[in-house]
């Protein structure tokens, strides 16, 4: 079933001063299926941050539609767009984004505070979660008092707790090291595997590796895409082979 449909976006930015346009994105389309892990990748500049915040509804095309569950993004009101948000997407970024006045518990639960949900859902909620996530004991702690990785965890356990329809991430293994990087990809993964869709945009070939489908974006407009097979392929040196080529054709150019 196809919970996100992305149709034919471009996105073009005014320069301030001598109004000139840019053009981030171009006659971006494609779909997404229940259950699919999707990374993207592209250098920077490319427009996959710009095609992230779209399809989060934090930006808006300057033409095309994105439809989550069949629901078009144009026709949410500007003043349900949050409770949209938090209702059916989960965001994880890269530098965390917890608040360091809220302990890991109330980080993981502000989205059900600001949806007014009761302390039986809550707790119904969290700690099914946190012990999945293998941070129950963290819940007393404040994000500067926890690690890069947990940290991240904390992210995931937010995301997951409203259970969203989709779970966009922005680089997220981008400020962890290479173990804490191999424990959150091994935690997409599983969480993959029981059925959550998550569409990534990543830098990390070993990241990418870990989705599904590869769409790579270059100049705002998608060149082509790498795919699994089968659920234990490894696709790494496919999205290299992409990554040389790309850039290959940039030093040429």
């Amino acid at each position: 079933m196809t919970i996100l449909e992305v149709k034919s976006l471009k996105k073009i930015y005014k320069t301030r001063f001598r109004g000139n346009q840019v053009e981030a994105l171009s006659n971006i389309s494609f779909s997404v299926d229940q259950g699919e892990f999707i990374a993207i990748m592209g250098e920077s500049g490319s427009g996959k941050t710009t095609l992230l915040n779209i399809m989060a509804s934090l930006d808006s095309p300057s033409e095309g539609s994105v439809l989550l569950n069949g629901k078009s993004y144009a026709d949410i009101r500007e003043d349900e767009l949050s409770s949209f948000r938090r209702d059916n997407l989960g965001f994880v970024f890269q530098d965390f984004n917890l608040l360091d006045n809220l302990n890991i518990k109330d980080n993981i639960l502000l989205p059900l505070v600001l949806s007014n949900c009761s302390r039986k859902v809550m707790k119904e909620r969290l700690f099914p979660l946190v012990r999945k996530l293998g941070i129950e004991n963290l819940m007393r702690k404040f994000p500067y008092e926890v690690s890069g990785g947990q940290k991240q965890r904390t992210a995931v356990a937010r995301s997951l707790i409203t259970s969203p329809s989709l779970i966009l991430a922005d680089e997220p293994t981008g400020a962890l090291d290479s173990h804490s990087s191999e424990e959150l990809l091994k935690l997409f993964s599983e969480l993959n595997r029981e059925g959550q869709t998550i569409m990534m945009v990543t830098h990390s070939v070993q990241a990418a590796g870990c989705a599904n489908r590869v769409l790579f974006i270059k100049d705002g407009k998608i060149i082509c895409e790498v795919s699994k097979h089968s659920p234990n392929e490894d696709i790494t040196q496919k999205i290299f082979s992409v990554l040389s080529a790309i850039s290959t054709a940039r030093e040429t150019s």
